[in-house]
């Protein structure tokens, strides 16, 4: 069933879980959708983009892309951690690649090059050019702030501060002790399916039983907690009882010290509206950036951290966390696939969301109308 797209926008209205459909197949096809969501989504919220231990040093830097913009992090001569657009201010190219260490930004196409608070300290063969000042060709910043050990930026420069987005998870997660934890590995995948796909499928547990019957992660919906609050959504799984996770959890050296009671005996995921999500475990934190790469590509990247012990950052125990996920994340994948054909097709219909599973999955959708309609 097509449906006029502008018709839906401008009809929009929110509505509760309980009597709303899911988004048309035009939410997740549309080109004029994807490029308001890059403005008006991705263009104002703050975005997860990676984690400080790459950024040590005074001149050490990240390069990153977050819905197809190219950006570069950078920590200055003060200690402050500065971000701008990976784009030079000549003709577009590339004023750094990968992550390192260096002095200075020196574009690969044309040579100009910058400082690291992103100044152009030269510009070769531009002698004659009419009114060309150095001072007004500098890179262009975004705003980059931190969660602990989290880095997050913001391409709106009028932007509220990053604790506004993120309320009170802070203060809710501050036993897991974020800066103590050590990053151990990050794993890298691709898919070729809308953002928003992904993002719905990560807001629920519906799933969980048809495409992770190995997780055995609750025996009823009883056993989840659920809580929105501003632009975040959270589900709470506590460890069915004699689990391999709560034996693990206890284990030596493995544990993150400090944990209360029932951030022993579960684990918790939490949105942060729009591209980060963040597993809370007892003896590992995985922080997700999700990136859209066009209309019908995302990319999806897992940080892992664990407990600064030889415990836990030995090989065969980080391979242990990471080995879990990864099947668990390739199942989603590849049940993702077929969703992906599934809404583009001629009959695909629109359903009903279910109000005891999907309340996170309604509430995204709200976020992004409410978003791309203002």
């Amino acid at each position: 069933m097509n449906t006029d797209i502008e018709t839906y926008l401008s009809n929009w209205q929110p509505q509760s879980v309980e009597s709303t459909r899911s988004f048309p197949a035009e939410m997740y096809f549309d080109d004029r959708i994807y490029r308001l969501e890059q403005e008006r989504i991705f263009g104002r919220q703050w975005l997860y983009a990676g984690h400080t231990s790459q950024l040590t040093e005074p001149g050490s830097y990240l390069t990153v892309e977050i819905a197809e913009q190219p950006l570069l992090i950078v920590r200055d001569l003060q200690n402050h951690l500065r971000g701008f657009f990976n784009v030079c201010t000549h003709r577009g190219g590339p004023v750094a690649s990968g992550c390192g260490q260096s002095s200075h930004f020196t574009c690969l196409y044309h040579a100009w090059t910058f400082g690291l608070e992103g100044e152009l300290k030269a510009a070769p063969y531009m002698q004659g050019a009419a009114g060309f000042d150095h001072q007004d060709y500098g890179l262009r910043p975004i705003r980059v702030e931190t969660w602990g050990p989290l880095i997050f930026v913001n391409f709106d420069l009028q932007c509220e501060p990053l604790a506004t987005q993120l309320g009170n998870l802070p203060e809710q997660y501050t036993r897991y002790n974020l800066s103590a934890l050590k990053q151990v590995h990050s794993e890298h995948y691709e898919i070729d399916v809308n953002w928003k796909l992904y993002v719905e499928n990560s807001s629920e547990s519906y799933h969980v039983a048809m495409v992770h019957p190995a997780l055995e992660l609750f025996r009823t919906v009883n056993d989840l907690e659920l809580n929105i609050c501003q632009s975040t959504y959270s589900e709470y799984l506590p460890f069915l009882p004699h689990s391999d996770s709560i034996k693990y959890g206890f284990e030596p050296g493995l544990a993150i010290a400090g944990l209360n009671e029932k951030e022993m005996q579960g684990s918790e995921i939490t949105l942060l509206y729009p591209n980060f999500a963040i597993v809370f475990s007892p003896t590992f934190v995985m922080a997700r950036m999700i990136s859209p790469c066009g209309v019908s590509k995302t990319q999806i990247r897992f940080d892992w951290m664990v407990p600064d012990t030889p415990e836990a950052t030995a090989a065969e125990n980080v391979a242990a966390v990471v080995s879990l996920y990864d099947r668990t994340v390739k199942e989603d994948l590849e049940m993702l696939k077929r969703v992906h054909v599934g809404v583009r097709s001629l009959h695909y219909t629109p359903g009903r969301l279910s109000p005891v599973l999907e309340i996170g999955t309604h509430h995204f959708q709200q976020l992004v109308m409410e978003q791309i309609c203002s």
